[in-house]
């Protein structure tokens, strides 16, 4: 009865995000915002209506197969055979845990791999947005598979060690096993992870550099590093990105939004990156994440200990990889309920430093940084308000241009 349950939310799930792709896919048509009416031409707008369209078919296309490959693997007792392949390698519990998952994250990524291809050498090439070479797609898969391999493997040795040697305070101590790991991704984030896939570069001496640092005088906020990354290998679009907190704190810059945008238009941007730094958005977000890991470890719990769930798709007994996987599956409809919040203070952060970079002056350099980002990355200009409501963690592009003309001019 309970595996049916399972099914029943797995296709639930699958079915609710579906109705909320297909009626913001119908929105496609919907007159743009007199805001926003200048960002497309006629051809490119043309050109954006295609790009949407396919990557919303490709979309629907994988998640289906993804829902058929879960359902059919559930239902024919492909996670017992598993379980038996690998409890025959290893007497210890945790080794047949990791070569359990390990195997079938290898499955995954081998099945995933056409959908991957599709969509960075068809779908971004046709488009003109793909730069990345098919050596760099081989390598920053296997740099993927090396880095999963490591900090996954030992996320999950920690847990079921947790779990097998302190079972009655698992919850405490998962939870705060996974909150210290956090804290270090936190900070390591562009310090090793970033590095590992892009080559970061100070900002080199000139225009912009000179500006940069005038403003940032002018904020009183200091930053540990200003560095350029080199996004142009894989990807046309552009984009920034505030990372750490402390002493840790780092803005990047992609070099394609140095290639494309003013020396104003940078500054803005740049400032509304230092914005979320001043309102302490980065702290927001690990204590909504410390919260969230906490519930993540009670369902954990609570999967990996269940014997009818395993039993019922043909498992020996509760078995922690099976949970791990099971837990995978729960968190995604529990997730969706959950992001409406962490979506809605995400949006609210955006806004505030948009309006901070407006009245530092840089309002009408905020709003051209605007029409570029959006025309360059193929933004969505009339998004469904129920896409927006679950999905959205920054606001529309033509809802951020109506909130930046209403800031008063420095």
């Amino acid at each position: 009865m309970m595996g049916t349950w399972l099914i029943v939310l797995i296709v639930v799930t699958f079915t609710f995000r579906l109705v909320l792709s297909v009626l913001n896919y119908r929105y496609r048509h919907k007159p743009v915002p007199e805001v926003a009416s200048g960002i497309y031409d006629d051809a490119s707008y043309q050109k954006w209506l295609s790009y949407f369209m396919a990557n919303f078919r490709f979309s629907l296309f994988r998640k289906s197969f993804d829902l058929i490959l879960i359902i059919t693997l559930l239902l024919t007792h492909a996670f017992g055979f598993l379980e038996s392949l690998t409890d025959g390698w290893f007497a210890n519990p945790i080794l047949a845990t990791l070569s359990f998952l390990g195997l079938y994250v290898l499955f995954r990524l081998v099945v995933g791999l056409p959908f991957s291809y599709y969509e960075t050498f068809v779908i971004e090439e046709k488009y003109g947005f793909n730069r990345q070479t098919r050596k760099g797609f081989v390598t920053d898969l296997i740099k993927q598979l090396v880095l999963t391999a490591i900090l996954g493997g030992g996320i999950i040795y920690l847990l079921m060690f947790l779990y097998l040697r302190f079972a009655s305070m698992f919850l405490l101590y998962g939870w705060i096993g996974l909150t210290v790991i956090l804290f270090l991704i936190f900070i390591l984030n562009t310090k090793v992870f970033v590095r590992m896939f892009n080559k970061l570069t100070p900002l080199e001496d000139g225009e912009l550099k000179d500006a940069i640092v005038d403003f940032v005088e002018k904020s009183g906020y200091k930053i540990k590093a200003i560095s350029t990354m080199d996004a142009s290998k894989r990807s046309t679009k552009v984009n920034a990105f505030f990372s750490g907190f402390g002493k840790f704190k780092e803005i990047v810059l992609f070099d394609t939004l140095v290639e494309k945008l003013t020396t104003d238009e940078i500054v803005a941007v740049l400032a509304h990156e230092i914005a979320h730094g001043k309102f302490k958005d980065a702290w927001r977000m690990m204590v909504e994440q410390v919260i969230m890991l906490g519930l993540y470890v009670a369902i954990i719990g609570l999967t990996v200990s269940s014997d009818v769930l395993a039993q019922t798709f043909g498992l020996s007994g509760a078995h922690f990889g099976f949970g791990l996987l099971l837990f995978i599956i729960l968190i995604e409809p529990i997730g969706l309920i959950v992001s409406i919040l962490s979506n809605h203070l995400s949006r609210v952060a955006e806004y505030r430093a948009d309006r901070y970079a407006a009245s530092m002056g840089y309002k009408d350099a905020m709003r051209n940084a605007f029409f570029k980002l959006a025309r360059e990355n193929f933004a969505q200009l009339t998004p469904h308000p129920l896409y927006v409501f679950f999905y959205y963690s920054h606001p529309a592009i033509p809802d951020r241009l109506e909130a930046i003309e209403a800031v008063q001019d420095a």
